[in-house]
């Protein structure tokens, strides 16, 4: 009997150290980072608008083509060249040769592959733990089962809803719904990997803070 309960209270002390353990370390993983899969590899974008209205002509692109920067990938009958501001890949082109445009007129949006990088939106309450020049780990989907290092290079002023001119406000019958508000986050690989070519796919992201 003595020799069960011995073996028992040793099973329960285990137990409890695997415990203590498994809490200090979640503790720990609190204080020093802060993970989140709400993240992306991006890119910025760019728009060309005609600076006047007339004919499309000479269209050079489709949605998919790879540009230069400066380079000529329209013109308006009659009137200026539309060029490339960055070097880069069109994401969108919804025009057609012989189409009449406009300065209100997308002819294409192009990213800047080569400036790509890991886009991760941080709620409210953790803000202001996240400073430029952080350490990252990042884990990109598109190559599974690596990690690579990375760092804040910029951390937004601005919700996303704001930038989305997305605004609530307070109505006369006193009804509001409270919801949490995420800032725009930039992630830089140290690594050198270029990301021009998974724009869009999912990331997740663990910042030491501490």
């Amino acid at each position: 009997m003595k020799k069960v309960t011995k073996r028992v209270l040793s099973v329960v002390a285990v137990l409890v150290i695997i415990g203590l353990g498994v809490g200090y370390y979640f503790y720990w993983e609190n204080e020093h980072f802060l993970t989140t899969d709400n993240a992306k590899v991006t890119a910025t974008l760019y728009t060309v608008v005609p600076s006047a209205s007339g004919k499309l002509e000479k269209l050079k692109i489709t949605q998919g083509t790879a540009v230069k920067q400066d380079e000529i990938i329209a013109r308006i009958e009659d009137g200026p060249a539309l060029k490339a501001p960055v070097s880069g890949q069109v994401v969108k082109c919804d025009v057609v040769s012989g189409q009449t445009v406009s300065p209100a007129t997308a002819v294409a949006v192009l990213a800047d592959t080569a400036g790509a990088y890991v886009g991760a939106n941080i709620e409210e309450n953790n803000i202001l733990k996240v400073q430029a020049g952080q350490e990252v780990s990042v884990k990109l989907d598109a190559y599974p089962g690596q990690t690579f290092s990375g760092h804040i290079a910029q951390v937004d002023q601005v919700t996303q809803s704001a930038l989305k001119g997305n605004t609530t406000t307070l109505t006369t019958s006193g009804t509001y719904t409270k919801v949490v508000q995420l800032l725009p986050v930039k992630i830089t690989l140290d690594d050198g990997l270029f990301l021009g070519n998974i724009i869009g796919t999912n990331a997740t992201v663990k910042i030491r803070i501490k």
